[in-house]
């Protein structure tokens, strides 16, 4: 299965997160990092990445990663910092957003947006074939140390 994503594929779902701005929420807990698999509903079917999406109009990062975990998760965060700026193959610019779980909040994931959600080490999803496009770069930097401030006390 290819991790490319192609906005001429005439099967795609329509998806609001195919703007040219989102957020991706990064929340990493005891050596492992919080993913999902995208639902048949949405664009890239079926592929592991972490939650986020398209920035709305008026909304800042913060407030878009809040409401995109939401949506996707009903998991209510806490924003830690912003980690880095990426852009997809496709053009949209990613902003990757540190996130911590506010206390009592557990992960449930939106069928319509979400099939399923793990946590996972960096090996165990650096081995996958099944990782949406985005994801292997920032794997690679984060183990590289590019982000070691951000996750000392983890």
């Amino acid at each position: 299965m290819s991790t490319d994503f192609n906005p001429q594929d005439p099967n795609r779902q329509p998806h609001r997160d195919r703007g040219r701005h989102a957020v991706v929420g990064i929340l990493y807990e005891e050596g492992q990092f919080l993913v999902i698999r995208r639902s048949q509903f949405v664009s890239a079917p079926g592929l592991i990445c972490f939650p986020g999406g398209g920035i709305e109009p008026g909304e800042d990062f913060q407030t878009a990663v809040k409401r995109e975990l939401v949506e996707e998760l009903d998991l209510r965060v806490e924003v830690r910092g912003h980690l880095w700026t990426s852009q997809t193959r496709w053009g949209t610019r990613l902003e990757w957003l540190y996130c911590e779980r506010l206390e009592g909040s557990e992960p449930r994931p939106n069928f319509q947006e979400v099939e399923e959600f793990h946590w996972m080490s960096v090996p165990l999803l650096e081995a996958r074939k099944d990782l949406l496009g985005s994801m292997p770069e920032f794997l690679a930097s984060f183990r590289s140390g590019d982000f070691r401030s951000h996750f000392e006390s983890d």
